[in-house]
Order: structure tokens, then sequence, then C-alpha cells
């Protein structure tokens, strides 16, 4: 399999997940009503994703993409997301109970581990690893991104730098009457979340470059409560659906979740540990990103 499809597979799982619900325009040419306060929406998602700091779930993902020789390909697979913020990030992929593909970051490092016609990992440190991304796939996404695609990071606080800013939506696809949006400044990208007017529950996400192009767009669909055996009293919600587009790739991951929940038993340490998983998966070579050539596959 050339390097060039590999390559495409790291760019593509490492996005990861919610978007923005397609909805007809309206023909009502009454003015949507007004905005909500940063305050009340921000409140509103703290009800909702509360201390999300461990999450376990089983996965079916879907892929499809373009390979090397730009024909139309897709992959199937069931494996596990899993999560430990800040910053721990972990997405296996494989059939009948074998792993073959791990995609994973620890605080400093992001990973691809595949198990496929040969066993190699390619690695590369966090820092400049977005534009390494961009140079090396075309998708100017990191396994983080997964986080805040499917809006699971908690808000920033009202009085905080950070904090976003509540504006009417800008897209055709969507119903202003009954979405709008919150627009986050992430310094080199911004990123936009859309929410129901009725609910404040978020329908998508945008992640959008300094030159205003979608890096990714997800869809978020089918909210289910997470079990919490930590803190049984707190009722997070999360999407059991996320749909993924990367515009620059031309391809779109498919991730439905099953089993969720928060616990101390799991995630283990193992997932997020690259050196230990090397091991473990018996790994032939590791490759860093920066030792490979730009353009290469192409």
């Amino acid at each position: 399999m050339a390097k060039r499809h590999y390559f495409l597979f790291l760019g593509l799982l490492t996005v990861l997940v919610v978007g923005c619900q397609a909805r007809p325009t309206s023909l009502n040419d009454d003015p949507p009503e007004p905005l909500p306060s940063y305050e009340d929406v921000q409140a509103r998602a703290q009800e909702r994703i509360g201390s999300l700091d461990r999450f376990w779930a089983v996965a079916s993902v879907g892929l499809r993409f373009k390979d090397a020789e730009g024909d139309s390909r897709r992959e199937q697979g069931e494996g596990h997301f899993q999560i430990v913020k800040p910053s721990s990030v972990a997405l296996t992929v494989g059939k009948l109970g074998e792993t073959y593909l791990l995609l994973g970051c620890d605080d400093d490092r992001f990973w691809w581990i595949e198990r496929l016609e040969e066993r190699v990992a390619y690695v590369g440190d966090q820092d400049g690893a977005r534009d390494l991304a961009t140079a090396r796939v075309g998708v100017p996404v990191l396994p983080t991104d997964l986080l805040k695609l499917a809006d699971l990071n908690a808000w920033p606080e009202p009085d905080s730098p950070e904090a976003g800013t509540v504006i009417e939506i800008e897209r055709d696809d969507l119903d202003a009457s009954k979405i709008f949006a919150v627009k986050f400044d992430e310094g080199d990208r911004s990123r936009v979340v859309y929410l129901t007017r009725l609910a404040y529950e978020p329908v998508g996400v945008d992640l959008v470059t300094e030159t205003g192009d979608i890096a990714a767009r997800s869809q978020l669909l089918g909210f289910e409560r997470v079990l919490n055996r930590i803190d049984p009293l707190n009722h997070q919600r999360v999407p059991s659906r996320i749909l993924v587009d990367v515009p620059s790739a031309e391809s779109r991951i498919e991730l439905s979740l099953s089993r969720m929940e928060i616990s101390n038993r799991r995630p283990r340490a193992l997932v997020f540990d690259f050196d230990e998983l090397i091991k473990r998966f018996r790994i032939d070579s590791v490759v860093p990103l920066e030792d490979i050539e730009l353009g290469a596959g192409k």
C-alpha cells in the first residue's frame, strides 16, 4: 500500500467528529428570536458536558476517501474511542478482534500505528504538528481536534479571554430561525459551534483556517447519556453518531459510539503509552514524520 494511502488514513482519522446537520432554509420572512447570551449557552454546555475528563466507548468506524490513484474507497472497522483529558486521545480500528490501526496522542506526541502489509508507526511532536500534517497529507488537524469537533471540551468561562461570541449563522444549508452559532477564536484558526435555539443542543462544529477555508466540518447526531461510574449524579450527554468531512482530502469519517462510560478502570494507561504500544504490537519500524520527504507518495 502506498505511503500516500497510509498518510491519507492518518489525516482522515485525526480529524474526529460533529457537524452541522443540513436543514432546509426557512421560507419564513419573520426575523429569528433574539440571540441568547454567551453566559446562558455556556451554562447549558456545562450541564451537558460536565467533568468529562475520562471517556471510553465502543466505536464503529467508517472511512470514505480517495486513494493514491484517485479512486474512491471505503473501509469499515470496529474499535474503541478513548479520552483522558487534557490531551490524550486514542482511536483504534480493527476487524474480527484484531487491531490494525491505532491513532493517538499524549501530552507531547501524536502517532499513527498500522499493522497492515507492514508493522510501522509514524510519530511526531505536538509542536508544529498541524503544519506538518498539512504538508504531509493536506489535512490540518490533530487527534485533539476530535474533542473540539465533537464539542466534548468544557466551554470557557464567560469572563475569560477565551470566551466565545454568540452570532447568527452564515450558512445556506441551515435554518437561521432554528440554529445559531458561537464562534471561538483560537489563534491560527477559529471554531464555530452550531446549536439549536430551542435547547442549545450542538448540531455541528466547523474548524476554520485563517483564510476562511473549512479545515473540517462535523455533524453530530443522537445524543445519549453516558454511564458515569465515578459520579452517577452527573448526567453527561454526548453524540452517539459523529460524521466528519474533510474538504481538502475529499474524505469523510463516520463514527458510531455505543456502551459509552466514564470510569476509573478504563481507559487504561497503556492506550496512551506510545513506547509500550510499539512493544505490545511488535512494530518493526518507527518513522518520525520529520524524516519523510515532503510530497512523498504524490
